[in-house]
């Protein structure tokens, strides 16, 4: 059995100030993301769980940013608010190519949101 793992931390303090800047959304999240965002009035912390998703993600497959996009990689909500992924682009051509299972999960608090990747093969 194969598994890779990632993390990320951020602080929410810094998606405040990244929201400010009119692109920040769109360059780095999918159009389905930015529908529950503003669902949810645009909660930072909803905001920050998702990048650090990607951002934990791109190190659970080895390359980082390099090889795939940060809006190839979706992160919604069940009705249970349980989040799963949804990967576009090249990080599902190495979705499938890989058979990789992505297992994620997210936590945050006050000041900061983190995410925990697990990949399975």
């Amino acid at each position: 059995m194969f598994i890779r793992t990632g993390t990320a931390i951020v602080e929410i303090d810094r998606i405040v100030k990244s929201q400010k800047n009119k692109r920040f959304l769109s360059d780095y999240f999918s159009a389905d993301e930015i529908r529950f965002f503003v669902q949810h009035k645009l909660n930072p912390k909803l905001i920050a769980e998702n990048y650090c998703v990607k951002i934990a993600f791109a190190k659970a497959i080895g390359t980082g940013m390099r090889i795939i996009r940060a809006k190839d990689i979706s992160i919604l909500r069940d009705r249970l608010g349980t989040p799963f992924v949804i990967l576009d682009g090249r990080a599902k051509m190495l979705e499938q190519r890989e058979g990789y299972i992505v297992n994620i999960s997210v936590a945050s608090c006050q000041e900061y949101a983190t995410a925990s990747v697990i990949i399975n093969k």
